[in-house]
């Protein structure tokens, strides 16, 4: 016998209050839990890689590397001083990678928390309330493939297998959206803020889908003209108060809003266009977008009147979106331009997915009913790798018509769907997490050999030196996949200047230092397209004569069988240059 019903004597008869305030308590704790599980299920699914792709900037920022004397002319490490976010401005800094590593995996797991308490709040709204639906709707959303890695024709980061601040800021957006559909806007307010703080173009975007739900709820009456001002203007304290640490530090940029004397979208599409100019997206891209975007609209459409907040929400997402879409045609401002529209594509991914996810659970409450049948499909579709989720659209649309119609009997019904469930769980989604391992372990390889190489240079080289790092792996004709991505894991050499506090002379990442410090462009442009441009170990060391670089790096299989390297690791080779006369 649980105590559960076991009425405190000494006061008893609680208040409808009390019982009420009881069940929210418990409700919270058991929505905390269901996240917190959810996130180490998604962690295990994605894995997690450390000093990869976007750590390049956040590495040097921890370990405060601008600070040290031998990087006071590194004009990109020197412009990270600032790269706003409120994040790196929090004291999690660490000059040992070890420790970093830690924060990172840390980091990840708070990200991932986050966003599924932001994805159960939104589900609240749809209909999802009791322990089972919560726990059904989280392990659907862990399971939903295209809510893994980036988000189509935008680029926009979801549930990566490395840390980057952006990917909590998705969490914060869902929850702002949340407390907007419950009209508590001081709450939407401070989640604003938050979000700026994370993130502050992403905090920019949440304009358009908040300011719809405001407006469909005037039209509707659910709250006065005068209650959302009061509100919206009680929650600008909180707000405001967020946003000041990542304020201060934009406008301390003395290279913020002057002019340019280059062609912004030029830079974009030299360096990476997908986050702002539509003409650089491959049509496969937009195509599955649409698709994203038509099983949001057929999910939200289905769910009935429950949905109608995040319909207002899905609307402003896709005005956000065209809007993107248009801007380099209306202006050529860097500062608009680094809204980063298209990106937004994120947070219809996670819309669309949030709306399935709820969609599926509802179906699969009963199974004795046809559509658990329809439920259980759709989520094997959902787990798919492939596009094969656009199948979802004609299943959510037809597929309840169908079934009533059919009306199979329940004992059939039953065991299709557990098969289809069964699948899902056993074979599609451990097939997905087999690849997402394969990757992860080619990362972990590779950062093997940077740290081991690290080592050498912190001990073997002056602190002066500078290195020229291996150029971009460009994919050979008939290559094994396989090798190809080792290959490219191999140029992903994020963690050896902050380990090695040694200067790099140039690499690909980098060229996102121009967003920020604007005359930092010419140097990467000219450093990168001439380092681009060398095809053998003997350029390279004749490049860094003339340039004064200390040593190169190369791959080891590139390099003739009869020269010598300093120090080499399996697939890694350094040597040195020596000054031009």
């Amino acid at each position: 016998m649980t105590t559960e019903f076991i009425p405190d004597l000494a006061r008893w008869p609680a208040s409808e209050t009390e019982r009420g305030q009881s069940d929210t308590a418990r409700a919270a704790v058991e929505t905390v839990l269901i996240a917190a599980v959810a996130s180490i299920l998604s962690l295990l699914h994605t894995g997690f890689a450390f000093g990869v792709d976007n750590n390049v900037f956040h590495l040097p920022i921890l370990a405060r590397l601008y600070d040290e004397p031998q990087f006071r002319d590194d004009a990109f490490i020197q412009s990270l001083r600032h790269f706003a976010s409120g994040v790196w401005m929090l004291p999690l800094g660490s000059a040992d990678v070890g420790r970093q590593e830690l924060i990172f995996l840390s980091l990840t797991f708070l990200s991932r928390l986050v966003n599924f308490l932001g994805f159960l709040c939104c589900a609240s709204l749809l209909g999802i309330h009791t322990l089972r639906d919560r726990i059904v709707f989280s392990l659907v959303i862990s399971m939903t493939a295209f809510l893994v890695g980036s988000s189509f024709a935008g680029m926009g980061g979801l549930f990566l297998n490395t840390f980057t601040h952006s990917e909590i800021a998705n969490g914060t957006t869902l929850l702002a959206i949340y407390f907007a559909a419950k009209r508590r806007y001081v709450g939407t307010m401070t989640l604003v803020g938050l979000t700026f703080f994370i993130n502050a173009f992403m905090a920019v975007w949440l304009v358009l889908p908040i300011g719809c739900m405001a407006v469909s709820q005037l039209v509707r009456g659910q709250i006065s003209l005068k209650v959302l001002c009061r509100d919206v203007l009680l929650g600008l304290v909180p707000c405001l108060l967020l946003t000041l640490p990542v304020l201060a530090n934009i406008l301390g940029n003395p290279e913020f809003g002057r002019p340019i004397a280059f062609d912004y979208a030029h830079y974009l599409r030299q360096y990476f266009g997908e986050h702002v100019l539509i003409d650089t997206i491959a049509p496969s891209q937009l195509v599955a977008l649409g698709g994203i975007i038509l099983l949001g609209l057929a999910s939200l459409y289905r769910l009935g009147a429950t949905s109608q907040p995040l319909r207002a929400a899905f609307a402003g997402l896709l005005l956000l979106y065209a809007l993107g879409a248009a801007l380099p045609l209306l202006s050529t401002s860097p500062t608009l331009l680094n809204l980063h529209l298209l990106r937004s594509s994120g947070i219809i991914h996670l819309v669309a997915g949030l709306a399935t996810a709820a969609l599926a659970t509802r179906w699969l409450r009963d199974d004795r009913r046809p559509l658990f049948l329809l439920g259980a499909v759709v989520v094997l579709v959902l787990t798919s790798r492939t596009n094969a989720f656009v199948l979802s659209v004609p299943l959510i649309l037809l597929g309840p018509a169908v079934v009533e119609r059919w009306s199979p009997s329940a004992g059939p019904v039953r065991l299709a769907g557990y098969a289809a469930i069964a699948v899902a769980a056993l074979v599609v989604f451990p097939m997905a997490t087999r690849v997402n391992y394969a990757v992860d372990r080619q990362l972990a390889e590779s950062l093997a050999e940077w740290r081991a190489l690290s080592d050498w240079a912190r001990g073997a080289t002056p602190p002066s030196a500078i290195f020229l790092t291996p150029a971009r792996a460009t994919p050979k004709p008939g290559e094994d996949p396989d090798q190809e991505r080792r290959d490219a894991a191999l140029t992903r050499a994020s963690i050896f200047e902050t380990e090695a506090h040694r200067r790099v002379w140039v690499d690909y990442k980098r060229g996102a230092g121009a967003m920020w410090s604007p005359s930092y462009y010419p140097i990467w442009l000219t450093r990168y397209t001439d380092v681009g441009e060398l095809t053998s170990l003997d350029q390279r060391l004749a490049y860094a004569n003339r340039n004064g670089i200390a040593y190169v790096i190369d791959r080891c299989a590139a390099v003739p069988a009869d020269r010598s390297p300093l120090f080499r690791t399996p697939r890694l080779c350094v040597f040195a240059a020596e000054p031009a006369a």
